[in-house]
């Protein structure tokens, strides 16, 4: 579906995380030329979606597939694009390894970097290394429309987990002020509606990683704690059953960042505060 006059976005069904249940694909489409930014599972009936929309268009020449980070809801997809379309898949170094596993045979044809651009038409694409919910995540920024692709590290309902294996709740709450910074007038999140209050929005994923934080602290004042009764305490009830492993990997997020601080220390498999 047509979001903006440069931006379309097709949600394909993907194996994620509840209370989604589908990944958006986005293309961006100007003067005949058009960027992909990531593609979902691997799954050919999303595959043959995206390029059926494509057509649909005209003659548009994709200039590249871009993908925002290795998860396999957004990046093991490109291997079927890539079948049909012929053109470049990137993303930024960090995340190289683990993509190039899922699209085999293929490989990344180059890095993208902070502050690269990429030329769609008259549009440029500014490419932000946006680390947090993992080491290389990308997020995209066009100015003509002030409309940032955001990847995980905004999505359309409710917040993202960071933690392991490569997740870092300090560097994602850094990214996270520099997007405030941008100041954009519309999110296109990866997963999930157009967010038309990104500042709102933001400020919420902040206010809750940072609550987080203290609802810990306040747990680990009265004894010390293990991840597992730590995630019971704050999660159960909550969240689905079916991602408590993620809420689990949260806890430990905020753990490591609060171990980096030394705020807490670990002693054996149990949490507490510093004195």
């Amino acid at each position: 579906m047509r979001e903006t006059r440069y931006v379309h976005r097709l949600p394909v069904t993907t194996p994620t995380l509840f209370p989604a249940v589908s990944t958006n694909v986005y293309l961006i489409v100007d003067q005949s030329e058009a960027v992909i930014v990531d593609a979902g599972y691997d799954d050919p009936a999303s595959a043959q979606a995206i390029v059926s929309y494509l057509q649909s268009l005209g003659e548009v020449a994709v200039k590249g597939i871009v993908l925002t980070h290795h998860h396999k809801d957004h990046s093991p997809g490109a291997k079927r694009l890539v079948e049909q379309l012929q053109c470049p898949i990137v993303c930024h170094p960090f995340e190289t390894e683990s993509i190039e596993e899922q699209i085999h045979p293929y490989s990344i044809t180059s890095p993208l970097e902070d502050g690269d651009t990429l030329q769609v038409g008259d549009v440029a694409l500014l490419i932000l290394h946006a680390p947090g919910h993992t080491r290389g995540h990308l997020n995209l920024w066009l100015e003509q429309e002030r409309l940032l692709f955001t990847g995980d590290n905004v999505v359309g309902e409710g917040t993202t987990w960071i933690g392991p294996p490569d997740g870092n709740l300090t560097d994602y709450l850094s990214t996270l002020r520099r997007l405030q910074t941008l100041d954009p007038a519309i999110i296109a999140p990866g997963h999930g509606d157009m967010i038309r209050n990104p500042q709102e929005k933001i400020q919420f994923v902040i206010q809750r990683r940072l609550e987080r934080e203290q609802q810990i602290i306040r747990l680990l004042t009265d004894q010390p704690l293990t991840v597992a009764e730590l995630t019971e305490l704050i999660y159960q009830g909550q969240v689905h059953p079916s991602v408590m492993w993620v809420a689990e990997r949260t806890v430990i997020g905020h753990l490591d960042k609060l171990m980096s601080e030394s705020k807490v220390r670990q002693l054996g498999q149990h949490f507490q505060l510093m004195q």
